[in-house]
């Protein structure tokens, strides 16, 4: 990390040399020595010297303090006089970096080795140091943004989101409980009813042996004062009467029993849903709320996850794992206490092995921890491969892999199989010794209990009581062993949905915004300077104007920051430095949704939805008729196409426009603009995938679009944007040239040369 403050446990080795850590102005971490060996290194700079710092940072727990710290292990410590530091410089390679100094005499000094994640943290410190030693270069583009903090100062641990500093072991449990609660607030009666008839089953559960056994046998079949009534154990009338009254009492417990579990049932099947849903959409909202940066930085697959997998993570715990732990641990105290009423000795004698047999389960459970994580890791690329192979049909067939294909498949699917045969056995092999372990325990009871009824200490109906008793005692210890793994399942998804719910857009809303029905188009934009990476800047003070009414056409080589200037005037992402304003107004103050309803963009990334054409036509306006979306396609050229579908503006296209051709998806994206009827309109490459003719009739139909409209033009194409008001030529995120086609004809500079490249590329091919 690339900040000024050193951590206490960094700064203390400081200290111990006699070095004042306040007197540091920066510092950065690194991970590689000069020889690219991993080790822990630091580089940090005063006033009057480079310190290097090497050795081994580690996680140590403090146990007066029942918590974890950092640790900085030194195993050498260096320092040299800022006046034998040249100017710094970085160069990234593909897996790692360095950092290299370079004397006024052109003397090349190699001072650092990095891993190329820490390449940004290098970049910072190398930037400030030249500017605090005057070192600085003609492509420095003055100060840059920090870096975030990605370390938790207290234990080192990775922070999973730069943006939200919560680290996942420093995080306070007790705070992450009520907070998870916190989610199920207004399910609370819910719950508080299903608790209340679990509760109630369970203590019919506890009394059912009871009543099934031990009042059979020693009130009704063995009890002297029915025979000496003067009937028979089998067949008098008092001995009827008394086994009518245990039966009757036995139904009706069990007649209570399924009552209540279907009740609960009907009510929980009635309440989950509503759980479910409610935190999905939870999840789901905070997602739609969020730029697009955000989105950027995180794989689909991921936040898929987070909305389902997540999501039934956390239910299945509060609604499944909590009732199931208030009714083992009821179980479990109801059932003891039962056993200590009828025989203290023996419980005594059967609950020793309560502490071996929920010994074994928790060492099983971790023991298979690394079973199943193998076999997630091989199930996963074997998923990986197969979504690859159908998505890259195409290109497997053209290169005729079919072979290769089934042989990779194979190879993972083996592994699966392997890890899963592995599992397997094991568990075959294990959990039958806890069995075992059970059963020879429910032995030593009979055993002992067996003496104790020949000596007259026990009635034969107790003990086979104590014998049932015994096997539900046994259900609820694989649970509890299991409990802790299932809070930490639940726990770590939690913290990624937390992520979510908690995660700050970069383009926020304004607190007072200022409502606009219809935006006229004036923009300028003054110094504006943008990075998705610090240290990277992909614009750098870029001042453009852009009247209303006007077409401004963007031109450029490819990555000289063309889209990232549309995005920034679109407020898709808000600048890093400067100022953009429309019809006067800053940017970030306008409504977002009066300027999305303003402003729209027909994209070279082209996204369709799984419906109908005409349902991808009218997303941009959900109300409109069907005419509407016909004079729309029409405009856009698309009409043509669209009828002689199978079913016409009926035709169903898969996500992302399956079905459609490049161009086909072009023109349905250009109508979806189209019947939006914006008073700004973004084109970022709108014809690139279209034929000459195509080209041709949707600029007409775009030019008549474009009246009275602002209108913000890309295309590498440079004979589209002739007829643009200004054009504006950016390289590396700069305007270097601006005003209209003949003017920078008539510059003979950049915009000259790439078009008269183009010109003679055409001219070579036969299309003027």
């Amino acid at each position: 990390m690339a900040n000024t403050k050193l951590p206490a446990h960094i700064a203390a080795r400081f200290s111990e040399r006699a070095i004042d850590p306040e007197g540091i102005l920066r510092y950065v971490k690194g991970d590689m020595s000069i020889d690219r060996s991993y080790v822990d290194k630091i580089f940090a700079y005063d006033s009057e010297n480079l310190y290097e710092m090497t050795g081994i940072e580690h996680v140590v727990q403090v146990r007066s303090a029942k918590k974890l710290a950092a640790e900085f292990e030194v195993s050498d410590f260096s320092v040299r006089p800022l006046s034998d530091i040249g100017r710094l410089t970085i160069d990234q390679m593909i897996s790692s970096g360095r950092m290299v100094s370079e004397t006024e005499d052109g003397r090349l000094e190699e001072l650092a080795v990095f891993s190329v994640g820490r390449s940004n943290a290098f970049e910072i410190f190398a930037k400030n140091l030249n500017q605090f030693s005057n070192r600085t270069g003609e492509d420095d583009d003055g100060p840059i943004a920090e870096e975030p903090e990605l370390f938790c100062p207290k234990c080192g641990t990775r922070y999973p989101d730069t943006n939200r500093k919560i680290c996942p072991k420093c995080l306070s449990r007790s705070a992450l409980t009520f907070r998870i609660i916190g989610l199920f607030r207004k399910y609370i009666p819910h719950a508080a009813i299903i608790l209340f008839m679990l509760l109630l089953d369970s203590a019919v559960n506890i009394f059912s042996p009871y009543l099934s056994v031990s009042l059979i046998y020693d009130k009704v079949l063995v009890d002297e004062s029915v025979q000496a009534a003067g009937g028979t154990m089998y067949f008098g009338i008092d001995l009827f009467h008394e086994i009518g009254l245990v039966v009757l009492a036995l139904l009706g417990v069990r007649a209570l029993n399924h009552l209540l579990i279907i009740i609960r049932n009907r009510f929980t099947a009635a309440t989950v849903p509503k759980v479910v849903n409610d935190m999905k959409m939870r999840i789901f909202e905070s997602m739609q709320r969020l730029s697009v940066g955000f989105y950027t930085s995180k794989q689909t697959g991921s936040l898929m996850y987070r909305v389902t997998g997540d999501s039934n993570n956390i239910y299945n715990f509060f609604i499944s794992g909590i009732p199931s732990l208030l009714w083992s641990v009821t179980i479990f105290i109801g059932v003891l206490t039962m056993m200590f009423t009828i025989s203290v000795k023996l419980t005594l004698i059967v609950i020793l092995s309560v502490p071996v047999i929920v010994g074994l389960y928790m060492f099983l459970g971790r023991y298979y921890r690394s079973f199943y994580h193998h076999y997630y890791v091989h199930a996963s690329r074997m998923n990986s491969l197969l979504s690859d192979s159908l998505y890259g049909q195409k290109v497997i067939k053209a290169f005729t892999q079919e072979d290769s294909e089934n042989d990779r498949f194979s190879a993972h699917s083996d592994n699966v199989n392997s890890s899963l045969t592995n599992l397997s056995v094991s568990q075959t092999t294990t959990y039958p010794m806890v069995s075992m372990i059970m059963r020879f325990t429910t032995c030593i009871l009979l055993i002992f209990g067996t003496v104790m009824v020949i000596k007259g200490e026990l009635k034969v109906g107790l003990l086979l009581t104590m014998s049932n008793y015994l096997g539900m005692l046994f259900n609820p210890l694989s649970f509890f062993s299991n409990i802790a793994n299932w809070w930490a399942s639940c726990t770590d998804s939690a913290q990624r949905v937390f992520e979510i719910m908690d995660a700050q857009t970069d383009v926020p809303e304004p607190e007072d915004p200022v409502h606009v029905e219809r935006l006229k188009g004036d923009f300028e934009a003054k110094d504006v300077m943008f990075e998705y990476e610090p240290g990277h800047p992909i614009v750098r003070s870029l001042s453009a104007t852009v009247k209303s009414g006007q077409m401004l056409g963007i031109v450029g080589k490819t990555g000289a920051g063309k889209s990232t200037f549309v995005n920034l005037l679109a407020r898709l992402y808000d600048p890093v430095e400067g100022q953009i304003t429309l019809d006067g107004h800053d940017l970030k103050s306008i409504a977002t949704a009066d300027l999305r309803r303003n402003i729209g963009i027909v994209s070279q990334d082209i996204y369709l939805f799984v419906g109908s054409i005409a349902d991808n036509i009218r997303y941009a306006k959900p109300d409109a008729t069907i005419d509407e979306v016909i004079a729309a396609a029409k405009a856009a050229c698309a009409h043509d196409f669209i009828i002689k579908m199978p079913d016409g503006y009926e035709t169903r296209v898969g996500a992302g426009g399956q079905g459609l051709s490049g161009g086909e998806r072009q023109r349905v994206s250009i109508a979806r603009t189209m019947i939006q009827n914006p008073s700004i309109l973004i084109l970022d490459e709108a014809t690139a995938a279209m034929d000459t003719e195509t080209e041709r009739n949707i600029q007409m139909s775009l030019t008549q679009l474009q009246q009275g409209r602002t209108t913000i033009a890309i295309a590498h194409r440079l004979s589209t944007l002739r007829d643009a008001d200004k054009l504006a030529v950016i390289d590396k995120g700069r305007v270097i040239e601006y005003g209209t086609h003949q003017e920078l004809l008539d510059l003979k500079g950049t915009y000259y040369k790439l078009y008269s490249l183009q010109m003679e590329a055409l001219s070579f091919i036969g299309i003027k």
